[in-house]
């Protein structure tokens, strides 16, 4: 079984290609999985999930991420990461950068917790 580095590194990957993100949730999330963008959004599960990321991209918005992983750190089901989270647009070239601070639960090679830390305020001024 992959380490709970390696899922978390492996759902972070699929987001590249359009649909992917809507696809990982539904490959590593569990039915109850709390996914939270601490300060603006919190879903239960992987549908909530999808439809939300999907709601995002509704109006030209991304159409898929690239991340990329500055620092991974795990101890035990906890996986630390700093990423770059590039949010391409339809041309598929990066439309917005946001720096980001995550952990991840994961248990038996499925993601059970998801929190994202990054500055609003820099996000907002972007988009």
């Amino acid at each position: 079984m992959a380490t709970p580095s390696e899922t978390v590194t492996a759902f972070l990957a699929m987001w590249e290609k359009p649909g992917g993100f809507a696809e990982a949730v539904r490959r590593y999330f569990t039915p109850d999985t709390v996914w939270e963008n601490v300060g603006m959004s919190k879903t239960t599960g992987p549908e909530e999930a999808a439809g939300l990321f999907a709601n995002m991209g509704a109006g030209g918005g991304p159409v898929a991420m690239r991340v990329d992983n500055l620092a991974v750190a795990e101890t035990g089901g906890k996986v630390l990461t700093e990423r770059l989270d590039h949010v391409l647009g339809p041309d598929g070239q990066p439309a917005v950068t946001i720096p980001v601070m995550g952990i991840f639960e994961v248990e038996g090679g499925r993601i059970t917790s998801w929190r994202d830390y990054f500055d609003t305020a820099g996000f907002a001024q972007q988009g």
